[in-house]
């Protein structure tokens, strides 16, 4: 029953993530989106159960092919990929453009579960360095440059290694490390316009005209929207398209005017269905495999969920993290419908066997 409802709230996402895009693209060459969003919604729920009757043995086997093919393609990018708003995060594929950060977001969790679960890896310290050295090409979309996507990685890595047996001292090397190395972080490796985004959230104002542009137009729209909204296609603000990157990064400000926080609550109530029915199961699956792709699993979404809806309202930089099933992107929607997958694939290997009598 738990799969059904996922799947059911995966549904409903989708719905309302084509409803709102619609909403959004007026125009008529802005209407192809929509068109295209359709497409890759289908395409998503294929992979989503193309994943779910997948045998086991031969997901573990695929996660290393995307690991190999997932790198590759991130050099690829850096060299020939599509240049957009100053970013080489996309590779021109006819009328598809694929990201393949998106694709290693996939990777790194299918790798980490397998190397992790490996009981030679489990408790030590070559396993730490292990899962430090899978992870590692996140360097590359750093480069490309992806901020937001980089933190997810390096989020989703970490998430994994608290979930797995690995030494309580190594973990908070790496937290003391992380927290230590932000400040040099942020003044030598940040470009000037991310340093911007983070500061405009300390001081919006100041940065009004400029890299809070986009959070205060956004959070007008949310303001607008009250309590029950102003109904479908009533958006004041999103239908004077004054926000910018409305049919993507900032999806979530069309939706909460036009639905306002009624509509944002069950939004959020989807995803908190989804994360629940995967972790409640946690304790009760096959191996530690499992265990750690749906922990990951729960990760990039929880991350994706908190950092877009944080930066819609204010309270998160900018980085151009997608609404999960919401923001308009083919190659996004296809991987969080097989991260769906792989969540009620582990849910689905786990059911112990009916006894009889």
């Amino acid at each position: 029953m738990g799969d059904v409802v996922i799947v059911a709230a995966v549904v409903i996402l989708m719905i309302l993530g084509l409803a709102t895009l619609r909403s959004v693209v007026i125009e008529t060459k802005e209407v192809a989106r929509f068109q295209k969003q359709l497409i890759w919604n289908l395409v998503a729920f294929g992979v989503m159960f193309y994943v779910i009757l997948e045998r086991e043995i031969r997901i573990k086997m695929f996660g290393k092919i995307v690991y190999v093919l997932s790198i590759t393609l991130l050099v690829l990018v850096l060299l020939v990929g599509k240049t957009v708003y100053g970013a080489r995060r996309w590779i021109d594929i006819g009328p598809f453009d694929l990201q393949p950060s998106e694709l290693f977001k996939l990777a790194l969790v299918l790798m980490l579960s397998s190397v992790m679960s490996d009981p030679k890896n489990e408790e030590s310290f070559s396993g730490f360095l292990k899962s430090i050295l899978i992870v590692s090409p996140a360097v590359l979309v750093f480069l490309e440059p992806d901020l937001g996507m980089t933190i997810m990685l390096t989020f989703v890595w970490f998430v994994i290694l608290v979930a797995s047996r690995v030494k309580l001292r190594y973990i908070l090397w790496t937290l003391g490390l992380g927290i230590t190395s932000t400040p040099l972080a942020f003044f030598t490796l940040l470009k000037d316009y991310q340093r911007a985004r983070v500061l405009a959230i300390l001081n919006p104002e100041k940065h009004l005209h400029s890299a809070a542009y986009n959070v205060m137009m956004s959070t007008m729209a949310i303001a607008n929207g009250g309590v029950r909204g102003t109904g479908y296609g009533l958006g004041t603000v999103t239908n004077m398209k004054i926000v910018p990157m409305q049919h993507t990064d900032f999806i979530f400000s069309a939706y909460a005017e036009q639905f306002g926080l009624v509509g944002s609550l069950f939004l959020l109530a989807l995803y908190g269905t989804i994360l629940v029915l995967a972790l409640t199961k946690l304790k009760k699956l096959k191996d530690n495999f499992w265990r750690y792709v749906t922990v990951g699993s729960c990760g990039i979404f929880a991350f994706h969920i908190f950092e877009n809806v944080g930066m819609n309202i204010g309270l998160m930089p900018v980085t151009g993290i997608p609404l999960p099933f919401i923001s308009y992107g083919g190659t996004s929607t296809i991987i969080f419908a097989a991260l769906v997958g792989l969540i009620i694939k582990a849910r689905a290997v786990s059911k112990e066997p009916r006894q009889v009598g």
